[in-house]
């Protein structure tokens, strides 16, 4: 039996093989259309039945309640098991990776909700393939998993790793420490994670030398992020990926600024600095507020802003979202630019910059800032740095030190 023996999910001091998985996919009796599960084995497991028999599913957070009135909008009446016909038995595991692959199944997923609007979209399988690498040596990686499942990022990585019978380490809700134990114990190469997730690894005096690719998706990142990284971990490459719940992965780079590549033509275009993808890329939305639906020309308004650094080879790098642009005594300020110039003082973690409503300014600028363990810093520090880095509109009038910064169930900081 090909791969049996091979480890496909390690949870802790559990393991489980490709073997374990295809027996529960050949004995199983009934299927699961709403996956919720704290459980990341019994996540996966789930998810591989419903696919190899070609059945609908709906991804939930784990606190999903089960009298959703989402869950008829997205045609999903109950979340209780359904019975199955008695099905293929998959004693090769090679034919329970292809026929997933080959599913006709539709995979029903919940937007992060990073500003507090969750969108309901389905995707068939074809959503996720485009980004799928499978090759000899795709099929030598281990994959530090540190997404949410339920998640399109979650989503992503379990199929580069799965449909090359990789093994996964589950890293998701772990903490620093444990993360750098697991890294190392098991030679993880491969993470894919959101910028806020790297920055909880700071600081780290050691280097981890295993890693050979860092993925950073979710949240825009920068060269000062990727230098860190590559303190820590010495031999990995790191790329950036966009991507949306909504039409899934489109663009990699292996830098900040991305490129219009010969295959993107026609998928993806700019007009006044904003991102558009192709209605075609889209997968099904059924329901939820906030939806920005195509446009009556077929395109479909990102809300993602964009500067070119090159025209000609059509270059380009994400500023902010569209909604991250706050109207300040007259000026506009990218809050997003305010931050990663927080973020540059050594002794921050991480920074949420936000506006409060003023009649006369329109905004008054405030800052909520993390700072690194045993860091120390004042308001006035803050100040001071700021006023060498932006001008005097964009730094906030009121700072505020915080123990935690609230996130989505996707892991990257609420709005």
């Amino acid at each position: 039996m090909t791969h049996a023996s091979k480890i496909f999910l390690k949870d802790g001091e559990d393991e489980f093989t490709y073997g374990d998985l295809a027996k529960f996919v050949s004995g199983a009796s009934a299927y699961f259309p709403v996956i919720k599960t704290a459980s990341i084995k019994d996540f996966f497991y789930r998810l591989v039945l419903a696919l190899a028999n070609n059945k609908d599913v709906l991804l939930a957070d784990e606190d999903f309640k089960q009298d959703n009135p989402e869950l008829k909008k997205a045609g999903f009446l109950s979340d209780e098991d359904r019975e199955l016909a008695p099905g293929e038995c998959f004693k090769d595991v090679d034919l329970l990776i292809s026929a997933v692959e080959k599913s006709t199944s539709n995979i029903v997923l919940f937007s992060s909700g990073t500003s507090g609007q969750r969108k309901i979209v389905s995707h068939q399988m074809q959503s996720f393939l485009r980004s799928v690498r499978k090759s000899a040596t795709s099929s030598k990686d281990l994959w530090g998993f540190a997404y949410n499942p339920a998640h399109m990022a979650g989503l992503q990585v379990f199929f580069q790793a799965f449909l090359n019978a990789n093994t996964l380490v589950n890293l998701f809700g772990k903490g620093k420490e444990e993360i750098f134990s697991l890294v190392d114990k098991n030679s993880i190469t491969h993470i894919s994670a959101t910028p806020t997730f790297y920055r909880m690894l700071f600081p780290e005096n050691n280097t981890h030398r295993s890693l050979r690719r860092i993925t950073c998706g979710g949240e825009k990142s920068g060269a000062s992020l990727h230098a860190k990284l590559l303190r820590i971990f010495p031999n990995a490459r790191i790329n950036n990926i966009y991507a949306a719940t909504e039409f899934g992965t489109l663009l990699v780079s292996d830098g900040e600024y991305f490129a219009i590549s010969p295959e993107c033509s026609g998928k993806i275009k700019i007009e006044d600095s904003e991102l558009l993808v192709s209605g075609k890329l889209l997968g099904k939305i059924t329901g939820g507020e906030g939806v920005n639906p195509p446009c009556a020309d077929g395109w479909y308004k990102t809300g993602d802003m964009v500067e070119f650094a090159d025209k000609e080879r059509r270059l380009f790098k994400f500023t902010a979202r569209k909604k991250n642009f706050l109207n300040v005594g007259g000026y506009k300020v990218n809050i997003e630019e305010v931050e990663d110039a927080i973020r540059q003082m050594p002794q921050i973690e991480d920074a949420l910059v936000y506006g409060r409503k003023n009649s006369v300014t329109g905004n008054v600028l405030c800052a909520d800032i993390k700072l690194l363990p045993g860091s120390e810093l004042s308001q006035r520090d803050v100040r001071i740095f700021l006023e060498a880095n932006l001008q005097n509109f964009k730094i906030p009038r009121k700072i505020n030190f915080v123990g935690a910064m609230e996130r989505t169930n996707s892991g990257k900081i609420k709005r």
